[in-house]
């Protein structure tokens, strides 16, 4: 009899429990990880975007420096291109998206460099 009552506390503990809280796990893992894009839907989601909504949806960039007197980010391995993650760049001019060209891994440069 006592094994019935504790196996019937057990199932309705398990019942009465929020699914959310092992659903929040879940999610938090999702959103560490980095959303990779291909070339064509990274310039069609930002192209002519403000500094802020490049921040909003790519959180902080892992390098920012200076070209030819324009902002520029740099983000790590974020598009996927000739099967290889490479790093994007992207240049603001009056705070907007108006130039973007990716860097690719070192293992395919020297490849690209031979074609030529």
């Amino acid at each position: 009899m006592d094994t019935s009552k504790i196996t019937t506390f057990i199932f309705c503990a398990l019942l009465l429990c929020p699914l959310t809280t092992w659903a929040k796990d879940k999610s938090e893992t999702i959103q560490a990880e980095k959303k990779i894009y291909t070339v064509i839907e990274f310039e069609s989601t930002f192209m002519n975007k403000k500094q802020e909504k490049v921040m909003d949806t790519l959180g902080e960039p892992d390098a920012r420096w200076e070209m030819n007197g324009k902002e520029v980010w740099t983000y790590h391995k974020i598009i996927k291109d000739k099967e290889k993650l490479w790093d994007q760049n992207i240049m603001f001019d009056f705070g907007r998206v108006n130039h973007m060209w990716g860097t690719p891994p070192p293992s395919v440069i020297p490849a690209q460099a031979g074609m030529t």
